[in-house]
């Protein structure tokens, strides 16, 4: 774990970065990141390719979240539900925000995350006082700042709390999602998102969604701006950062775990993506 407080001049920020342990990893919920802040001036976050989820909850003040190219604004008693696969920015308005946010994962997430979305959750909603998701925020801090021996255990029991929480807010029939190429597409991400360690192959593609590879690919460029080919590394390698960051695996191991053999080509893929190897790049985060 690691402990810092942020001060700064757009800022006033207090977060914990936490390395849950690999069985937490394979088996349970587990945290990444833990905070809170007080805008001093008015600032934006702008970040994508990230291997999390991530809740926010608007203390007070206001700002704007923008998350699959829709701008909500927010305000005090809002939250936050996204995954952060996708790029989302979110700022500050002149009303500076004070928020505290989650960033977590696991195995069961996505298959979660898809039913809210399903059932018509939306990014955005608004919590009455009454429904309150803090108390599950302040339980899920005091554990990841302990040193209780079951503390993976009881950060994965808290964050089970918030996506119960979530889920009470997710029955929006009006909202849920129509048919169509654009859910097909999502659908594809989806799939190259949780199964990114196998061989993926366009005809694979195809058999699955059937449809054929160059239909499939056209509409996948027309509707991302990138290939399968190129958003699948970019997953495989987002991943890799997260193993190089969190885990004593070695270079060849992570990037069989990520889908790209051989080793030489897997380095050449991580340099030609981040500017680095993935050595240089494990070694600027010691």
């Amino acid at each position: 774990m690691e402990n810092q407080l942020f001060q700064g001049e757009y800022v006033s920020s207090d977060r914990l970065l936490y390395t849950p342990s690999e069985f937490a990893r394979s088996n349970l919920l587990y945290l990444q990141e833990i905070g809170r802040l007080t805008a001093q001036k008015p600032h934006t976050s702008k970040r994508q390719n990230l291997s999390s989820f991530l809740f926010i909850y608007v203390r007070s003040g206001s700002g704007y979240i923008d998350y699959e190219g829709k701008e909500y604004a927010v305000s005090a008693g809002d939250c936050v539900f996204i995954n952060c696969q996708n790029l989302y920015s979110h700022r500050t308005s002149n009303d500076l925000w004070s928020i505290e946010w989650i960033h977590f994962n696991g195995e069961s997430i996505l298959p979660i995350y898809l039913k809210y979305r399903e059932r018509g959750g939306q990014a955005v909603f608004h919590a009455d006082e009454a429904a309150n998701p803090r108390g599950i925020w302040e339980e899920l801090n005091t554990v990841a700042r302990s040193s209780d021996y079951i503390r993976d255990i009881r950060i994965n029991e808290c964050l089970s709390r918030l996506l119960t929480f979530l889920m009470s807010f997710s029955w929006n029939p009006e909202a849920a999602p129509e048919s169509g190429s654009g859910r097909s597409i999502n659908a594809l991400k989806e799939y190259l998102d949780t199964h990114y360690q196998e061989k993926i192959t366009l005809d694979k593609l195809a058999e699955i969604f059937l449809t054929s590879k160059y239909t499939l690919s056209r509409s996948f460029k027309e509707q991302t701006g990138t290939s399968i080919i190129n958003y699948l590394l970019v997953v495989r390698i987002t991943h890799a950062k997260q193993m190089l960051r969190f885990t004593d695996m070695t270079v060849e191991e992570i990037g069989y775990s990520c889908g790209i053999t051989p080793l030489y080509y897997f380095s050449r893929m991580f340099k030609q993506i981040e500017g680095v190897s993935p050595m240089e790049y494990r070694m600027g985060w010691k």
